[in-house]
């Protein structure tokens, strides 16, 4: 290409931008390219349209085939995107890492979370667990260091000033951020898979959690009088891989878990002291299949709302609230986005005031089921469960590498627009609008041991003992 050919092309970008509105891309343009403002209101050129459509005009139909071959995936429609608010990935932010944030710990951090603003929690295999707070010239400094009697697995903000921590044998530890307060309890299990808190306006706090033993459980814990009361509990037919806590509008906590070998996100409210299973997701369509996969990671997002936009915290139910699953597929991961059914309870039962007092046994449909010749009493039967076949916005087949020890993790970064995926390759970016995935520039080829977005951060803990926080600048 001679540099007559170059500097043309230049100015019929240039002219294609003003013409069509795209003031801001054509201030970076002009700013990178050296064009002037005057070449690009010059109107003496052939305008590139007509250049490109004589070049194409009898090959129109081949190149038209060939050009949907360039994604995967097809984009969102418009009324979905009007719906739920679903932006455009926004590729004018750039990361800046923190200073005083990378370090080579001494033990690796297994989890890595915000518990509030400018604040960040680190679990150790060491069985550390490491506060440290990030200034406002951007630095990050250790605000205090506790030992654990085990490993702390599961750890989450409970409001602005409480946290709790938990240990795979069930040993439970709420504390005050910014004192040396704080209140324990012991959980009656043998291992724990999944845990979750929720702080009550009583000074009380629910206490979710599933098991290995395959059944999810809710307690009652006082912070006046530190008593633990078991509320109820319910059984699975297999083992939960994943597991997120949410709100209804009506005020109800609301368990989205998967299980092993299940492809569906089972839903249950928690109401009047009971845990009913409500409804399923179905994240294919064959109500019969002979192939299963797992769900690796899940996260509720809602771009269209004020609520839960912090990523702290449990999220509330919202009519623009989505969920995002991560799926087993080898040898590249599948990312489904589905809708959220309604999960309000009209009626005079529909109240969520909590009781305080233990319930009474009922019977077990399961125990039941094979000690009484497979007759279910009535007083045990479940009332029919919705599975619902048509709640998928977007199947995306990804570019994302992994193999069936893959342990990704799916977080959403609002100022971004899309979600960040940690895998064993490093960070990956998720623009939802065009159902499109690449591989972020930031530690390429580490594979991700952690990872958490709050705001305009982002904290990754890697495989080789790093731990890194960037600020979207």
């Amino acid at each position: 290409m001679s540099e007559t050919d170059q500097e043309l092309s230049k100015v019929l970008v240039a002219q294609f931008l003003k013409k069509h509105g795209y003031l801001d891309s054509l201030a970076s343009y002009l700013k990178e390219s050296g064009v002037s403002l005057r070449a690009a209101n010059e109107s003496i050129y052939e305008d590139l349209e007509s250049i490109v459509k004589d070049r194409i005009r009898f090959n129109e139909h081949a190149i038209a085939e060939q050009m949907k071959t360039t994604s995967l995936n097809s984009d969102l429609d418009l009324v979905n995107i009007e719906k739920y608010g679903i932006p455009a990935w926004n590729h004018k932010l750039s990361w800046d890492e923190v200073i005083g944030s990378y370090s080579k710990t001494r033990s690796l951090i297994i989890k890595t979370m915000f518990l509030t603003n400018g604040v960040i929690g680190n679990s150790t295999v060491g069985k550390e667990f490491i506060v440290s707070g990030i200034k406002e010239e951007d630095s990050v400094t250790i605000m205090h260091s506790m030992k654990k009697s085990g490993i702390v697995k599961y750890f989450g903000s409970i409001s602005d000033s409480l946290y709790y921590t938990g240990t795979i044998d069930g040993k439970v530890t709420v504390s005050k951020i910014n004192e040396e307060c704080s209140w324990s309890f012991d959980l009656p299990v043998r291992a724990l898979l999944a845990l979750e808190l929720i702080k009550l306006e009583n000074d009380k706090i629910l206490c979710f959690y599933c098991t290995m033993n395959n059944t999810l459980n809710v307690h009652l814990f006082d912070l006046s009088t530190s008593s633990l009361t078991k509320i109820d509990e319910f059984k699975l037919l297999s083992a939960c891989t994943t597991f997120q806590l949410a709100i209804s509008s009506d005020g109800c906590p609301i368990i989205f878990l998967t299980r092993q070998d299940f492809t569906q996100v089972m839903i249950l409210k928690f109401q009047n002291d009971k845990i009913k299973h409500v409804s399923n997701i179905a994240l294919n369509t064959a109500q019969f299949s002979t192939h299963s996969f797992n769900i690796s990671d899940m996260v509720i997002l809602s771009f269209d709302s004020t609520e839960g936009k912090t990523n702290l915290g449990v999220k509330k139910i919202t009519p623009s609230s989505v969920l995002a699953v991560a799926t087993s597929h080898t040898p590249y991961m599948r990312i489904i986005v589905t809708k959220i059914p309604s999960l309000d309870t009209k009626g005079p039962d529909s109240t969520s005031q909590l009781k305080t007092q233990p319930v009474s046994e009922e019977l077990n449909i399961l125990d039941d089921y094979s000690s009484k010749d497979a007759v279910i009493p009535s007083t045990a039967r479940q009332p029919d469960i919705i599975t619902h076949y048509d709640m998928i916005l977007i199947n995306i087949a990804t570019d994302i590498p992994q193999d069936s020890y893959t342990q990704p993790i799916l977080k959403v970064s609002y100022p971004l627009g899309g979600l960040i995926v940690g895998a064993d390759a490093g960070l990956y970016a998720v623009d939802l609008q065009k159902s499109e995935t690449w591989q972020l520039t930031y530690r390429t080829g580490q594979r991700v041991k952690s990872m958490d977005c709050y705001k305009d951060f982002i904290s990754v803990s890697f495989a080789d003992r790093e731990w890194v926080i960037w600020k979207l600048k």
